[in-house]
């Protein structure tokens, strides 16, 4: 396999063994962001995608935590302008803690500002740790995180809290985006 991933470092291996291409970081802990420490890309044909697939496997090593992350919060009480399992969220505090934690960004607590950071994808290529938005770029009427599965988290007003809700074939989130 040309790509090796351990904890802290992504390598592409070359044609002839030799590691040609090596991102070195810190993942994100706390409230400390996500680091690069280092890299380097042998110049060559496929030196961008070599990138964009390093890159990727970081960004997915990050996303498995997700889960540690969403046993912290699911169903801590709604609190306006809340962004912290000790006082509540609401649902842009709520995505702030998640993508704080998981991707180690500094990322709003704006919900319109949310969307604005990330690229759209589509809701069909949605993966565990896209954000999942309702209503339209000017008015979002909810949003939360995709879990997978047809799944996702977010804040419900009515039930009083962070909650895990399924994606009704009746009411598809109106776009997605992500950090990919």
């Amino acid at each position: 396999m040309p790509y090796n991933y351990e904890p802290g470092k992504v390598t592409h291996v070359n044609d002839a063994g030799a590691v040609d291409s090596e991102i070195q970081f810190l993942p994100p802990q706390g409230e400390r962001a996500f680091q690069i420490i280092s890299a380097y890309f042998t110049p060559g044909t496929n030196t961008q995608k070599i990138q964009n697939t390093m890159m990727q496997m970081v960004m997915d090593s990050m996303r498995a935590s997700l889960w540690s992350v969403i046993d912290k919060v699911d169903g801590k009480p709604y609190r306006m302008q809340g962004n912290n399992p000790e006082s509540g969220f609401d649902v842009g505090g709520l995505i702030q803690y998640i993508y704080n934690h998981i991707y180690g960004v500094s990322f709003p607590i704006n919900v319109q500002k949310q969307w604005q950071t990330v690229d759209a994808v589509t809701v069909d290529t949605a993966m565990p740790g896209d954000l999942v938005f309702w209503g339209t770029e000017l008015l979002i009427t909810n949003a939360g995180v995709y879990l997978g599965g047809g799944r996702y988290i977010t804040v419900d007003l009515l039930g009083d809290g962070v909650v895990i809700q399924p994606i009704s074939s009746t009411w598809l989130p109106d776009f997605v985006g992500s950090l990919r």
